[in-house]
Order: C-alpha cells, then structure tokens, then sequence
C-alpha cells in the first residue's frame, strides 16, 4: 500500500499522468478482474433474492412529482424496507417525516440532472439537503469538463472536495458520472476523481441521458475503484451504485453480479417481486414442490 498524493497539488497534467497509471493498473493486475459476487447458480440466485430489497434506492426524481407520489414512495420503502428513497431537494423533508424511525434513509440528488451547475450551487444545495435530514447525497458530475483536448481535472477535483467537506466525514457521497457520455478513458478518469475525493460511491446515471446502467461499466467502475482502494486506502471501500433502467429481476441480477453494491429504481417493488416469484420457482423444482 503506497501512500497517497497530495491531491490538492495536482495540475491537469499531474492528473493526466495519475489517471494513465490507473489505466495501465487495472489492465495489468488481473487479480483486479472482478470475480462476480455471486455465481451464475440457482442457490446463489436466490440467497441474493432474499436481500434484493436492502440493495435498493427507491427513486422518484420525476419534476413534477406530486405529494402523493412522494407518500407513495415513502410507503413503499417502509413495506418493502428498501434502503432509502432517493428524491429530490423539495422532498427532502417530508420523506425524513415519513420515514421516521423505520431504518430507511434519504437520499437527495444534488446539481441533477445536468451537472453543470456551479460549485457554489452545488454546495448550498449539499446543505440544505443534510439540514433537511438527507442521509446520502447523489451528486451529478460536470462531465463536459472530461471532454478533451484539455479536461479540466483540477477543477472537478477541486469541486468533489469542497463537497466533501460540506458533507463531512460521515455524509455518503455517491458520484453520478453518466456513463452514457464517456468513453472508457473518461469513464476511469471519473471514478479516480470520485475516489481521490473521497466519495463514497460512483454511479452510473442519472437516468435522464443516454443508455441507463450496463453491466460492462459497472464492471469497469469496480475494477477501477477496487484498484484504488488497495494501491491508497486504508480499509476503505469504495463501492458502484448501478441506476437507469433497471425494471426486472434479472437486469438488478446482473448488476450485481457485475459489482454493484447498490441499485437506483422506480421499479423496485417489480424488482423485488419478480425476484421472489422467480426464485421460489426455482426452489420449488428442486426441492419437487413445484406446480403450475
């Protein structure tokens, strides 16, 4: 374990050469090359199917959602006990009142969906959320700022960290770097600055741009961050949130399987019962209970 630059030096150029090495760092190690977290098996389909739920950021980020969709929401995670609702800013409050007791957080988007809001938005927007009571905050990267021929690293850098800070060591940060508009280059150079800035997760969309969540570029996201914790950290576990367009069983399966640690849906009640219909089918034959 090598200890970590002083990133907060860094220049464009410093970045550049960072973000190279990690590259090269994922290719080169193949312990690296994630092994599924669970095996293509029955059994292991349905342990997973089990906890579907406590994987799961129940979403309603729609703008004109009313009221009582956001009661809605909130009902539902209490049913179902996901492990948050995900909503936006104006709803912060009301799902904090809500929920209440019940163990399911708050998660709250912060420049969505765009991303290109500015830091000082951004952060006023990080403090509201946490004084209205969010639990986890999920953050659009300013992804233009990735495109060549001159990507403005030091910036996003800069911009992570100040909402770092406001956040505090305890915040969850999640990092959305909306895989649908970047390469595979960007798509690393995105989570080593989540990682570098202490983010707690990276994310592949917002689900308003592009493809939603593919399973190759959660693979790709873990492998980096997976790389990062152990060439940097001490203990820390840097985790992928997979989110847009995932509605069924089998597209949560095979995030997970590709390393994510957290799904984002407004299909999570489908998710999960769809799970279980499934997998009870699947013990059903083994066990000779099955029918119809």
């Amino acid at each position: 374990m090598s200890k970590s630059p002083n990133f907060g030096t860094f220049s464009d150029g410093d970045w550049a050469t960072f973000i190279s090495a990690t590259e090269e760092g994922i290719l080169a190690d193949d312990a690296v090359q994630s092994v599924p977290l669970y095996k293509s098996l029955p059994d292991h389909d349905a342990v997973f199917a089990d906890s579907i739920n406590s994987y799961i950021d129940h979403t309603q980020l729609k703008t004109d959602a009313k009221l009582s969709q956001i009661d809605q929401l909130c009902q539902e995670a209490k049913e179902y006990d996901f492990k948050t609702v995900c909503v936006r800013l104006d709803h912060v409050a009301r799902c904090v009142s809500a929920l209440k007791g019940t163990g399911v957080g708050i998660a709250c988007v912060i420049g969505f969906h765009e991303g290109t809001h500015s830091t000082a938005s951004k952060v006023a927007e990080t403090r509201s959320a946490l004084q209205a009571g969010a639990s986890e905050l999920d953050v659009v990267l300013n992804y233009p700022l990735l495109v060549p021929p001159s990507p403005a690293y030091s910036a996003i850098y800069t911009e992570l960290r100040e909402l770092r800070e406001e956040a505090g060591p305890e915040g969850v940060l999640k990092l959305i770097i909306e895989t649908s508009q970047l390469d595979r280059h960007k798509i690393i150079a995105a989570c080593t600055l989540a990682h570098s800035a202490g983010f707690n997760f990276v994310k592949t969309s917002t689900g308003f741009m592009g493809h939603g969540a593919r399973a190759e570029d959660v693979q790709l996201m873990k492998n980096v961050v997976d790389f990062l914790d152990e060439r940097e950290s001490k203990g820390r576990m840097t985790m992928v949130k997979a989110s847009g367009g995932i509605r069924t069983w089998a597209d949560a399966l095979a995030m997970v399987k590709a390393g994510a640690k957290r799904i984002g849906a407004s299909s999570g009640i489908a998710i999960v019962k769809e799970a279980h219909s499934k997998t009870a089918s699947v013990k059903g034959d083994a066990d000779g209970s099955g029918g119809y």
